[in-house]
């Protein structure tokens, strides 16, 4: 990530087209201490860091309150996916999803006839248990400018083209991992940029 921003400072200011960081297991394998505070000056740079942890406690254990705090609010997209085990957690994506209008009729029965009023309450879109809930393959889709969405993941293996991505993915993973290997036997662990 550092050498893209270097190679953008070099072009200009920014990528173009921009670079995607995965940072699979982010908590666990590849500690970035102060991938915080990188987080918005890499966007602004066309270095697009996507950072998959298993749980929101995860991050807070490896960056703290305050840098879990400052990550969940400087990415701009964020999924939540099934398996959320963590009350507080589901609590505050609840909020954070909002709450709407429900009308409610009661009907009371007198001497004189019977009565109906309409009242309104307030109640969460969706509340804690039922994101806790998440069936397997639903998604919570959080972007900057948009409501939250619920979404239904489609995975790719199942797809027509998977007889098509599944080989190319195989052959790009060995071919880096080949590199990998003959910079490592080569004692050598240099990098190149180019504009």
């Amino acid at each position: 990530m550092r050498a893209a921003v270097i190679v953008a400072e070099r072009s200009g200011g920014r990528l173009d087209p921009p670079a995607l960081c995965v940072l699979d297991e982010a908590a666990n394998v590849c500690k970035i201490s102060d991938l915080p505070d990188l987080y918005s000056h890499l966007g602004s740079r066309g270095v697009i860091p996507i950072t998959i942890l298993q749980s929101y406690r995860q991050g807070q254990r490896c960056w703290g309150e305050a840098g879990m705090d400052a990550l969940w609010s400087a990415a701009t997209v964020k999924i939540v996916g099934s398996g959320i085990d963590d009350a507080d957690f589901a609590d505050k994506l609840s909020r954070q999803i909002g709450e709407h209008d429900v009308q409610t009729v009661s009907v009371s029965d007198s001497g004189s006839g019977k009565s109906t009023s309409v009242s309104m309450r307030t109640e969460r879109v969706l509340p804690p248990d039922e994101i806790r809930a998440l069936p397997k393959g639903r998604i919570l889709l959080f972007a900057t400018g948009m409501r939250v969405a619920m979404l239904d993941l489609k995975p790719w293996y199942k797809e027509r083209s998977a007889k098509t991505i599944g080989p190319a993915s195989a052959l790009a993973t060995k071919a880096i991992t080949e590199r990998a290997l003959a910079k490592g036997s080569a004692g050598r662990d240099d990098f190149t940029l180019s504009a």
